[in-house]
């Protein structure tokens, strides 16, 4: 079972672990600058209008992670979406993927955004399945990466 919630100060070096395990499972070296905002979740996510969660499983271990980062007025970008490979193909993606999209529209965002790697073909269909349209592809920080959009409904209340 996993257990969802937004990221504290005391998981960063749980949430690097993972992190770690997932790109190098990818082939991208670890240290790349391009992920610098893992060391800045505070300032990059929390205190600029976004969320940053964690998954933890039944002994409180951090499992899953990602970040929902504003980008502008009505648009964000779900970022760092990561499962530790002991615990892929567990419906975990999807958990964090759909608490990130609710976040979102709770946050009053109408329009999001994410990318992956060209190789994560898991990751374009867990998308693809979630009603994000493929955009084009693009090459950021030197990765091929494929672009995604979507837009969320507008929160009533």
């Amino acid at each position: 079972m996993l257990k969802l919630r937004q990221y504290s100060t005391i998981d960063h070096d749980y949430v690097w672990r993972v992190h770690l395990l997932v790109i190098s499972k990818a082939g991208v070296e670890p240290t790349h600058q391009h992920y610098h905002d893992i060391f800045h979740i505070d300032e990059q996510y929390l205190q600029n209008g976004g969320d940053f969660l964690v998954g933890t499983d039944n002994d409180g271990q951090v499992i899953a992670i990602g970040g929902l980062k504003k980008l502008g007025e009505g648009k964000a970008e779900i970022k760092r979406l990561r499962v530790h490979p002991d615990y892929q193909k567990r419906g975990y993606g999807q958990l964090m993927l759909s608490r990130l999209e609710e976040r979102a529209t709770e946050l009053g965002f109408t329009h999001i955004y994410l990318d992956a790697l060209r190789n994560q073909e898991h990751a374009h269909k867990l998308f693809e399945k979630n009603g994000y349209a493929r955009n084009g592809s693009s090459i950021i920080d030197g990765f091929d990466v494929l672009l995604f959009e979507k837009n969320l409904p507008v929160a009533v209340g």
